[in-house]
């Protein structure tokens, strides 16, 4: 991405939390703030919930993938941990719409400098309140030092903590997610939860088309997806890290798991994975 331009992929999963909204009922993910945070129309996310036949599958991945971040996030909660980093957090709700608010939890949203004024500017449109209990913090993910930003943010670098990393990995160098690994790994009983994709070849013919096409698409953006990884590599990085609890949801499960809640749910196989793993 540009460095003084907000990240153009963030408008994507954005639309299709909204699209899960309008056409799905919120059924995976109910976010009231979806449509309002977007500021489109609803014909146009229509329109782009639609553009193409399987659709409804990154539509799936992105509402299902939130939802096991926010269940594990529930879990971590009733094992004490108040710390929330939400990585990478573009046109994220949960500040928003959290559910935990009686636990007064610190929610640290990190993001590309642009991108957050982006946000910041759409919260502000909206007429959309800040919650008192977030903060946002400003970062370069191939430049910066995470733990540095954080902790000038207040972060309390010796308790725990659960980091959310969705949509992020497969745009940084295998550099960058290690340092960031290096980073949570450090924080005490941390837990993190991040989505990456596998290799063309794990993609069924269409889908494996449509990705070539939304490549090009990234690259003309000035932005491409430069990180791919098997599972057993996913794993081995992981435990290398010192991550001993590691649960790796591949698109068979949670077409399983959520598939019936998507409207016309299209055939076809993704090579896309949500992880959550224990320090």
């Amino acid at each position: 991405m540009k460095p003084d331009e907000p990240s153009r992929t963030a408008l994507i999963p954005a639309r299709q939390r909204a699209a899960h909204q309008l056409l799905d009922e919120g059924s995976i993910l109910y976010d009231p703030f979806a449509m309002k945070i977007l500021r489109d129309d609803e014909k146009d996310v229509l329109g782009f919930a639609n553009a193409h036949p399987v659709a409804s599958i990154g539509r799936l991945f992105t509402a299902a993938r939130s939802r096991i971040a926010e269940d594990a996030l529930s879990g971590a909660l009733k094992r004490g941990i108040r710390q929330v980093v939400i990585l990478g957090a573009g046109l994220d709700t949960f500040a928003l719409r959290n559910p935990h608010g009686a636990r007064e939890m610190r929610i640290y949203e990190v993001d590309h400098p642009a991108t957050q004024a982006w946000k910041r500017e759409r919260l502000a449109e909206a007429q959309i309140a800040l919650p008192l209990r977030l903060a946002f913090v400003p970062v370069d993910f191939e430049r910066d030092d995470v733990g540095e930003k954080l902790a000038a943010a207040g972060f309390q670098q010796k308790s725990p903590a659960f980091f959310t990393w969705l949509g992020v990995v497969p745009y940084l160098t295998q550099d960058a997610i290690g340092r960031t690994l290096d980073y949570i790994s450090s924080i005490p009983n941390a837990e993190v939860v991040f989505d990456y994709l596998e290799p063309p070849e794990a993609f069924s013919d269409e889908l494996r088309q449509l990705e070539k096409a939304r490549d090009e698409q990234l690259k003309n953006m000035g932005e491409s997806s430069v990180s791919r990884f098997e599972p057993a590599g996913i794993r081995a990085i992981l435990r290398s890290h010192g991550f001993c609890a590691i649960e790796d949801i591949d698109f068979q499960q949670i077409a399983s798991r959520f598939g019936r809640a998507v409207q016309g749910l299209a055939p076809g196989h993704a090579g896309v994975h949500v992880v959550h793993a224990k320090h």
